[in-house]
């Protein structure tokens, strides 16, 4: 695609390419080198073996047949189709409604997830009565579904977003709801389950947000939350959050910047170079991730396309940080 003369871009392609280029390489290195985990076959001295007759061979290999067989018939039987919906409801009350989150996309309104960390998915689903929104989960033991924890948001009328992920770093999935409020705020509010319910951990106001892998300096892979918070009119501050087991922590955002924040808004400049509220997210992204020659070019570009007294303003306060 040819880029319009002047717009500043074609310098910053070579950021979206350093970030491809990262990726790839990970992808070519593996553990798993060539014949490592071949399983060392000990000689087997043929003379030595003995072979049965075949009539003695014939009722054994009967049994083996009809063996191999049942087997087959258990493993290619199709499974009984469970009906999650009818269980549900039993244990809804009278007029509830079942929502679906806006997010992640394609949600459904019942989701799987092993929250207790006992190896077993919980069924998790939220649901809406005159009282506001509650939050089922039910866990089936070896006879029957029942009730694990459920939780209330009464003050909520809407979910948006319902999710699990290791936001600790210790193993184990946390239970995710963000909520929108009457007023259209939203928040997010973060749940430990165990036997005993469900324990609230944190929550946090947010407009937008994404779940990125981070990696601890003692290697431990965790969920971070990219949180977007709209401080103006499609201006954003970001922060990459993670949770340390007493708070909210926030972690090292220079990679989700060049890797994901980038690359959006240099996206959005190829389809609008005049877009001066995106130069100067995308300036301010550059001068988060440490690139102060390419936010001065990015705050450069975006004073020459005329932005309004208070955008202008932004722009050289951000100027005098570089």
């Amino acid at each position: 695609m040819q880029l319009p003369k002047g717009s500043g871009l074609e310098a910053l392609d070579r950021i979206t390419r350093k970030s491809l280029q990262y990726y790839a390489d990970l992808l070519k290195s593996s553990p798993f080198q060539q014949g490592q985990f071949l399983p060392t076959i000990p000689a087997i001295n043929i003379q030595s073996l003995k072979l049965p007759s075949a009539d003695g061979l014939k009722r054994p290999m009967e049994s083996l047949i009809k063996g191999i067989s049942d087997a087959v018939s258990k493993v290619t039987a199709k499974p009984e189709k469970v009906d999650y919906s009818a269980i549900v409801y039993s244990f809804l009350p009278p007029g509830a409604k079942l929502l679906r989150p806006q997010y992640p996309e394609n949600s459904n309104e019942i989701q799987f997830s092993d929250l207790d960390g006992d190896g077993r998915s919980e069924l998790v689903t939220s649901y809406k009565t005159n009282d506001g929104i509650r939050t089922l989960i039910l866990k089936r033991d070896e006879v029957q579904w029942h009730k694990l924890a459920e939780i209330s948001n009464p003050e909520f009328d809407t979910i948006h977003y319902r999710n699990s992920a290791d936001v600790a770093g210790d193993g184990k999935k946390y239970l995710l709801l963000g909520f929108v409020s009457r007023n259209q705020s939203r928040y997010l509010f973060a749940y430990s389950l165990s036997d005993a319910g469900a324990r609230k951990i944190f929550s946090r106001g947010y407009n937008k947000l994404e779940l990125q892998k981070l990696r601890t300096a003692s290697g431990t892979v965790k969920s971070g939350i990219a949180f977007w918070d709209e401080e103006a009119d499609g201006i954003y501050n970001i922060d990459l959050v993670h949770w340390n087991g007493i708070d909210l922590e926030k972690a090292n955002q220079s990679r989700y910047l060049a890797g994901r924040v980038i690359p959006y808004y240099v996206n959005k400049l190829r389809q609008n170079p005049d877009d001066t509220i995106s130069w100067y997210n995308l300036a301010k992204s550059f001068s988060r991730a440490g690139d102060k020659a390419n936010a001065a070019r990015a705050v450069s570009l975006g004073l020459g396309r005329n932005p309004d007294e208070v955008l202008k303003s932004r722009f050289n306060s951000l100027k005098s940080e570089l």
